[in-house]
Parts: structure tokens; C-alpha cells; sequence
């Protein structure tokens, strides 16, 4: 093994105990090169990457007398606690873990990282601090394998240590939230599980359980800030809860975004899960169209995932399967994120398609971790203790429907196209055969009006018609007056299919009840019922033909019809 050890403490050296925060003169690093250069000594070129990858000392501070060889191998396997529903794993061979690893965080080393990713593996190496002490680690879960431009793929597990002003802040943020919610945290966890999970399963359901049960206050103060907000929407709903809700919902959510503004200076998979739930927090009333911060939001989100390699397919690495299945299921709630919130202002999308290779969600990937055992029972209805088909087969139709809306976006919305227009067109009309099969493929427990034992299905289908909107547009465009008046433009051949398609939507609508609008519908349904909306209003103002102003105005008049039927109802 090959070592690389700094010399005696420079006199210039100003250290300072905790993980992050360490400062050094330009003197002091100056003479620590100088001491590196005399004391390296390189082997074992070429061994095999399997073994320990390489160990980094002095990044920051880790309490001294704890063996590398731990803090580079886990040599179990980091499981969710007791009872959750995970599949049976092969215990014989050991797996590293980059969740739940103590006080430390594993920040992924993309190949233009500081150090490259070959070397890392070509080299067995130890990096030692002045005093000899662990600060970090950076392990292999992957060699990388054989293919062209595929390359090793490392994380870096840094200890955690921040100053005191942030630890306070976060402790005041904490305290402050339960204080709110205080005694009936766990009736707010009840009422998430029965009205978001169902539509939005990010949270993995019995992990998060069990912290709570042991430990409330191991669970980060931004997520828990965020289970209560959304939960605390339908407390009227429950009828343990007799008195009115005492707070606000935005007295929660200001804790959280104070917390969480703290606790992503070291990213995980539960500080993810609360990026994405802040995203849906209700809108003021005074609001009339999105606000920027669910743009700002989505980005946060994005860069999160990215820290924690969310954007790297897990399926190869050394690595425990429960986490491989949780990291797929939120990369995927990232990508429908990023590409909704694009949507709301017209904006590109932050994830590029060649920026990740996260193989698709499949129905084993949100089953996981979803029978909640006997001893957790208290914490959730009767109904949502068991794994429910029609909650995965909803997550991975908004999936694909997002998949498809951001091929379109692709093909017709951006800055500086891709394509050239018979190629755009090609993929269109994919898509667009796509789109026309998808109310007789979909699942029938996941159409609205199919009874109220699925009340859930009233997002996942108005987004399939926001997502229909865009492919039009894209289809019919330049919608101008010049292109209205042609009957060879691409508006004119079109605008019967998109009159006849959308004739859908407008029973959709009739179909809506009060108390569909009293479900989770999330943050961006407002902004797809707004790109319908206006889209009847496009199809009525560029029709030509008096048949079609005729269809078009009936379409208009039923949509404002189930408008006023609904009353003051909000998405």
C-alpha cells in the first residue's frame, strides 16, 4: 500500500476542528507540498479495483483511533430498519453504503472531479493529516467496467461538522417545528401517507417511519417541516382532530426552508426528499400566475440529486439494493420536477439528456419499502400499510408522460434546436401516436370516474392533457394569421385533430368533483389547467372554418361550465 503523508503541523497551519471550516496559509500549503513531494512513495500500479480504493486524510477532521479499513468498507449492509418490505439480499458479499453512515454525507466524484477517476483506482493510496487523523473517505462502488468512455465511479464520505451558528440555527428551526405541531406529529404523518404518498410516493414509506418512531429528530428538520405543511392541509379531514389546526402551514414552511438552507451542506437522500416536497407547499391566494421560486426550487432539487449521483445509474454498483431502488425512484421524481417546472415559465430544462444514464422506474423499485410492519401500525391508516398496485402504476404513468413531454421539449422548444424539421417532425408524430394510445393503455384504477376507491387519478390525467397541449403547439406551429389563412400550413392540418382530441378533456372536466379538488393535486396541476385553458381559447381564436368556430365555443362553454360548477375550489 502505497502512502502519502504529510509531515509535522506547519507553524502557519490554522486548524480548525470539524469537518468543514479548515483554513490554511498559503505559506502552510506551500510547505506541505514540498513535505508531500519528499515523502511519496507509489505501488501497486495497476491492482485490482476491487480492493479498498483510496483513503483521504486532512480533508476534514474525523475523530482520531477509527481503523481505515471501516471507514472505507462497510462491511454490512446499510438496511432500513426492521420489518420495512425490502427485497431478501445476498449477505455474503459485503456492500458499501452511502446512506445512513453515521455523521458523514457521500458526495459523488464525477470524472471531472479533483482527482481523475482511473487514477483513483490505478492507485492504492493513503492521504494522512498532520496528526495522523481520518477526515474522509473516498470509496469505489464501481470499477467502471469495460466500455468506451465508462469510467470508475468514486464518493467522497465526509464527515459532517459545521460551525455552532448553523448547528443553532438548525436546532432552532427543529425545535420550532415540533413545538408547532406538538401533540399531533404523529396524526400529521397519518394524514401524509393517506393524501400525498398515494400520488407522490418520494418518501420511502417505513424508512422514514421507523426514524420517526425511534427518533423524530433523526430525521432531517426540513423534511419533517414539510410532511407536516402538506399534511396540515387536510386537517379537517380526519376526524380525530375535533379542534381547529393551530398554525399555518407557512409558519411550517419558513422553519423548513430555514433548515434546509442549512442541512444541504450535506446532501442526502432525506434532504432530497424535502427539496421535492417545499416544491408543493399551497400558493398564496393573491397568486394568479406561478412564482419564479418553483423554477428556483426545481434547480435546487436537480443540484441536490446530482451531488448524491443520483444522475448515475446504480443498477452496477457495490451497493445495498434498497438504496439502488430508492435513488432510481427519486432521480425520476427530479426528472418530472425539473421538466413540470420548465414548463410553468417556458423555461429549458435543467437536466440535459445526455447529463444522466438512470435506467426507468419499474414497479419493483416502488414496492419496496412500502408493508409497514405491526410495531408502526399507529403511524399510518389501515389502508396505507400495504403496498397498493394502482400507486406504483400511477407514479410510473406520470413518469413516462413526463419522459414523453420532455421529448417534445426537445424537439420544438429550445433555445437552439437540435434538430432539423423533418427530423422534429418525425418525433412528433411518435409522440403524438404515443399520446393516442394512452387512454386505452393506462390502467383502468387509474382513469378519473372509475369510483371513489381511487381518488387519487385526477393529476396524473390533467397532466396527460397539459402534456397534449405542448405536442400540439408544437405540431400546429407558427400559429399565426398568415399560417391560419393557408390551408397547406401545419396549423391548418392539424387544427381538426387537436379540436376532435381535446373534446376529451372537456368531459375530463365534467367528470372533476368537489371532492377531487380536495386531494393532493401538487404544485404544477395549476399551471397544466392554465396550458389547457388557454389552449381551448387558442383553438377557438384560430379556427377558420364555421363547423370548427362552432366546436370550439362548445368546447370553451362546457370547460367554463365545469369552472362554475366548481365554484371557489382551488387546484
Amino acid at each position: 500500500m502505497s502512502v502519502i503523508a504529510f509531515g509535522t503541523k506547519c507553524c502557519c497551519c490554522q486548524r480548525v476542528s470539524g469537518g468543514r471550516g479548515v483554513s490554511r496559509s498559503v505559506e502552510c500549503r506551500r510547505r506541505s507540498l514540498l513535505q508531500l513531494r519528499r515523502t511519496v512513495t507509489l505501488e501497486c500500479w495497476g491492482q485490482d479495483s476491487a480492493s479498498p480504493a483510496v483513503v483521504h486524510y486532512g480533508l476534514s477532521h474525523l475523530p482520531p483511533g477509527i481503523p481505515p479499513d471501516e471507514t472505507v468498507e462497510n462491511k454490512s449492509t446499510s438496511m432500513p430498519s426492521r420489518g420495512s418490505s425490502i427485497d431478501e439480499q445476498d449477505t455474503s458479499q459485503p456492500f458499501h453504503a452511502l446512506e445512513d453512515i453515521g455523521d458523514r454525507t457521500s458526495h459523488s466524484m464525477g470524472s471531472a472531479a479533483e482527482q481523475d477517476p482511473h487514477f483513483l483506482s490505478a492507485f492504492r493510496s493513503l492521504l494522512l493529516s498532520e496528526q495522523d487523523e481520518i477526515d474522509a473517505n473516498i470509496i469505489q462502488v464501481h470499477d467502471g467496467g469495460q466500455g468506451v468512455g465508462r469510467h470508475p465511479v468514486h464518493f467522497l464520505l465526509l464527515l459532517n461538522g459545521f460551525p455552532d451558528h448553523t448547528n443553532n440555527a438548525v436546532k432552532a428551526a427543529s425545535d420550532t417545528i415540533e413545538t408547532k405541531v406538538w401533540p399531533h406529529g404523529p396524526a400529521l404523518v397519518r394524514l401524509y401517507f393517506k393524501h400525498i404518498h398515494p400520488v407522490y410516493p418520494i418518501v420511502s414509506k417505513v424508512r422514514f417511519l421507523r426514524r420517526y418512531a425511534d427518533d423524530r429528530l433523526e430525521l432531517p428538520a426540513s423534511l419533517r417541516g414539510a410532511v407536516y405543511a402538506l399534511a396540515c392541509v387536510f386537517w379537517n379531514q380526519d376526524p380525530q382532530l375535533t379542534d381547529p389546526c393551530p398554525f399555518q402551514q407557512y409558519e411550517l414552511v419558513a422553519e423548513a426552508h430555514s433548515a434546509l438552507r442549512r442541512e444541504l451542506e450535506a446532501p442526502n437522500l432525506f434532504k432530497l426528499q424535502a427539496c421535492l416536497l417545499l416544491l408543493h407547499i399551497t400558493p398564496p391566494d393573491i397568486d394568479s400566475v406561478e412564482t419564479p421560486t418553483t423554477w428556483f426550487m426545481a434547480s435546487q432539487a436537480t443540484a441536490c440529486a446530482q451531488m448524491i449521483g443520483l444522475h448515475q445509474d446504480p443498477g452496477p454498483w457495490n451497493i445495498a439494493p434498497w438504496e439502488k431502488k430508492l435513488r432510481k425512484r427519486l432521480w425520476w421524481a427530479v426528472f418530472a420536477t425539473d421538466c413540470w417546472s420548465a414548463v410553468c415559465h417556458g423555461n429549458p430544462p435543467h437536466i440535459g439528456p445526455s447529463t444522466f444514464d438512470t435506467t426507468p422506474l419499474t414497479v419493483d423499485d416502488l414496492r419496496f419499502d412500502e408493508d409497514v410492519p405491526e410495531d408502526l401500525h399507529y403511524l399510518v391508516n389501515p389502508e396505507d400499510r400495504q403496498f397498493r398496485v394502482a400507486n406504483s402504476a400511477r407514479c410510473l404513468e406520470a413518469v413516462n408522460l413526463a419522459q414523453t413531454l420532455r421529448t417534445i421539449l426537445d424537439c420544438s422548444y429550445l433555445v437552439k434546436p437540435t434538430m432539423v424539421e423533418a427530423q422534429a417532425q418525425c418525433c412528433l408524430q411518435t409522440a403524438y401516436d404515443r399520446l393516442q394510445e394512452w387512454p386505452s393503455l393506462v390502467p383502468h384504477c387509474l382513469t378519473v370516474g372509475s369510483g371513489r376507491e381511487n381518488p387519487h387519478n385526477g393529476p396524473l390525467n390533467l397532466s396527460y392533457y397539459a402534456v397534449q397541449v405542448l405536442l400540439f403547439r408544437a405540431l400546429m406551429s407558427p400559429a399565426t394569421r398568415e399560417a391560419k389563412a393557408n390551408p397547406d400550413s401545419n396549423l391548418s392540418k392539424w387544427f381538426s385533430t387537436a379540436l376532435d382530441s381535446f373534446k376529451s378533456f372537456a368531459c375530463f372536466m365534467d367528470e372533476i368533483s368537489e371532492e377531487d379538488l380536495t386531494g393532493f393535486w401538487g404544485r404544477h396541476a395549476r399551471s397544466q389547467l392554465i396550458l389547457c385553458g388557454n389552449f381551448l381559447i387558442y383553438l377557438f381564436l384560430l379556427a377558420s372554418k364555421p363547423q370548427d368556430i362552432e366546436a370550439a365555443y362548445r368546447l370553451l362553454e362546457k370547460f367554463h361550465q365545469s369552472l362554475q360548477r366548481l365554484g371557489g375550489r382551488r387546484i
